[in-house]
């Protein structure tokens, strides 16, 4: 029965996406509004249909349905329920359910909920998410179900991958999808943009708020997956340069670009174009990382093997590329603006040159990830770049965009002056030049001096702009400090909004200069009464204990971890868990986190007795996943509710001095 609903729901949502594509189409040509509002339906149907195979595999999941193929490979009877939940996006087949259920309600509430604004903009941006829609219900009904039926009858399943059994990786990929997903938004009402040509140019104010989103939830999901690396794989670290990881990062930080060159638009009515290119290429960059994650071309903890669909990703990357090529250079001029008078040093300027920094990093990390497959294609072997290439080649880059961080809120708009420049920057110049002093002669380390210089420079300039807007209101309304502060967020929530989403990303780079610099480690083997030593801490073996993680056997070495002065620090429990699918057990690690260091004990071994460890000390591992909750928390500000708004006009354009200016409030 479930594999009857399931796919009968799949068809069903299949042929009606066919037919609004279709409809769409003729009415958009042939100016028919009954098939333009049919096409509109369609992606309501077609969202309708795919909830119900969602529901229905769900159902298959948490009953431990054994007739459907699926429900075989990915559960077991005694898993728990929250991982039967999970499991619905922990196969192939079922994550592009996922994939396809989160695009169909994007896609329904843009269509059933439009802003005003958005409406002229909706018979397009329907067609192109029904045309996605298409393909992904196309590989479900026939290249990947999620429904396929057992030949024999079985009692029991596989189970789920035990590294998949860990409470972060039942939201990370829902969060990433959410991301990768939600930038289909601004690039069908791009798209709809170039279609419309100069009565289009301002799409991107109905997408600015839906990319912001989808831009939390890729940065949540990159984090929550690093997060679940560093606890659960027990190498130490938290991102490896994965071509998968890379497939994440990549969407991100064309995303963050266009984030920024948006307001380029709104305030100055500039960049119209380059945001188009933007969008569409963020689009192009999810298609690319499913492609990646879902084809099986590339190794990687996080990709599927094994699948034979990559022919037809492979085909509607190609699709999508053209058709927005074409597109864009179709309309280009169109959506263009008029050249303004601006100086090199300018605010302008310097949003300009953080795009071409953040667009010279992506092509760095696109480069390093496709460079195994054109080694193998061209050379016969895969050759993949270490660490050491994307530390050369982002980390330079992205150290500029900190630059940049720091000094853009003090440049004002349209010209500079030189005394201006001197007045403005010379004490956020004076803090970095001595937190990089500091750092590099603490530590020894230039490099950690300048990478903490330039942090320290960014971050004196974000506090900088908080303190003076506090000051303002403290010294001009009578207002206290944490009112005042309050005050600045409710009535600029988007400005400051954003600039404590900088202020998180500073602290998280903190965390990893910390980590990737600063790390010591060390293995022993350890036997009762036989301390070891690694920088100010002791760890001593108190002894081996038997035990169960759940339902699975384990082995613990119990280490107490002392400080210098021979206090006891913390007690840690690294194990072993022996899973009945895996011939080998896994470790797992155990880590004691302070703010200033992460002691980290990985057990690689024991006869019984004795026990080897690997101990890391990972100083400011915890400002990593601080600054993550710093950088959600302002950009939930910056989407938030602004008191100050209710009954304010919202003009969209203005002229000001003879000067094309965009803007929002």
């Amino acid at each position: 029965m479930p594999a009857t609903v399931g796919s009968g729901s799949l068809l069903i949502a299949l042929a009606i996406a066919v037919w609004g594509f279709i409809a769409g189409m003729v009415g958009m040509r042939t100016k028919r509004p009954r098939l333009v509002a049919s096409s509109r339906g369609a992606v309501v149907g077609a969202a309708l249909a795919v909830i119900v195979a969602s529901l229905t595999l769900w159902s298959a999941l948490l009953g431990s349905d054994w007739n459907l193929v699926y429900v075989v490979q990915e559960t077991s009877l005694t898993l728990p329920t929250l991982y039967k939940f999970a499991a619905f996006w922990s196969g192939f087949a079922g994550s592009l359910l996922l994939w396809t259920l989160i695009l169909s309600l994007y896609a329904a509430a843009n269509v059933l909920w439009p802003q005003r604004r958005a409406r002229p903009f909706v018979p397009v941006a329907t067609i192109v998410f029904l045309g996605v829609m298409m393909f992904f219900l196309f590989v479900l009904n026939f290249l990947a179900t999620p429904f396929a039926t057992m030949t024999q009858q079985v009692l029991d399943g596989s189970g789920l991958d035990p590294l998949l059994q860990y409470p972060e990786m039942a939201i990370h990929p829902v969060l990433l999808y959410l991301g990768f997903v939600g930038m289909t938004v601004p690039y069908a009402f791009g798209m709809a943009g170039l279609y419309m040509g100069r009565e289009g140019r301002d799409w991107l104010v109905v997408t600015r708020k839906t990319t912001l989103v989808a831009w939390l939830f890729l940065s949540a999901g990159i984090v929550l997956g690093a997060h679940w690396s560093y606890r659960v794989l027990g190498w130490g670290g938290y991102w490896a340069w994965d071509p998968v990881e890379n497939a994440a990062l990549l969407p991100w930080i064309t995303g963050t670009a266009f984030l920024h060159s948006s307001v380029m638009q709104e305030r100055r009515g500039m960049m119209r174009g380059w945001n188009v290119l933007l969008v569409l290429v963020t689009f192009l960059l999810t298609v690319f990382g499913t492609f990646l994650t879902r084809s099986g071309v590339v190794t990687s903890i996080h990709a599927f093997t094994g699948t034979t669909v990559w022919p037809a990703f492979l085909g509607f990357l190609g699709v999508c590329l053209a058709v927005s090529l074409w597109m864009l250079v179709r309309r280009w001029r169109a959506v263009q603006e008029e050249p303004l008078g601006t100086e090199i040093v300018s605010k302008e300027s310097s949003f300009l040159f953080n795009n071409v920094l953040l667009i010279a990093a992506a092509v760095a990390v696109l480069w390093g990830t496709v460079f195994p497959l054109v080694s193998e294609a061209v050379l016969g072997q895969t050759i993949t770049p270490g660490v050491s290439f994307y530390n050369s080649t982002f980390g330079p880059l992205f150290l500029a965009v900190i630059v940049l961080m720091g000094i853009c809120p003090l440049i004002p708009w349209r010209r500079a002056t030189p005394a201006q420049l001197l007045r403005n920057l010379w004490p956020t110049l004076a803090a970095g030049a001595v937190v990089g002093l500091a750092t590099g002669i603490g530590t020894a380390n230039s490099g950690v001096g300048i990478a903490l210089g330039a942090v320290g420079m960014a971050l004196f300039t974000m506090l900088g702009e908080f303190w003076k807007a506090v000051r303002m209101r403290v010294h001009h309304m009578g207002e206290r400090a944490a009112t005042a502060l309050y005050r600045v967020f409710s009535t600029n929530r988007k400005r400051y909004g954003g600039y404590l989403v900088h202020v998180g990303i500073l602290i998280l780079v903190i965390g990893v200069v910390g980590t990737q610099w600063l790390a010591r480690r060390a293995t022993f083997t350890l036997a009762p009464g036989h301390p070891a030593h690694l920088g100010a801490y002791t760890f001593t073996l108190e002894g081996i204990r038997h035990g169960l993680d759940g339902p699975y056997p384990q082995l613990a070495a119990i280490v107490r971890v002392s400080g210098a002065n021979g206090e006891e620090v913390a007690t840690l429990a690294p194990s072993q868990v022996t899973y009945p699918a895996l011939q080998l057990p896994m470790g797992k690690p155990d880590i004691a986190s302070f703010v200033l260091t992460d002691i980290y004990v990985v057990l690689s071994g024991t006869d019984g007795r004795s026990a080897t460890l690997l101990v890391i000390l990972n100083p400011l591992a915890s400002w990593i996943w601080a600054g993550a909750v710093i950088i959600v928390a302002g950009i939930i500000i910056a989407l938030g509710f602004n008191p100050e708004d209710r009954g304010r006009p919202r003009p969209v354009s203005a002229r000001a001095d003879g000067e094309a200016v965009a803007w929002r409030t």
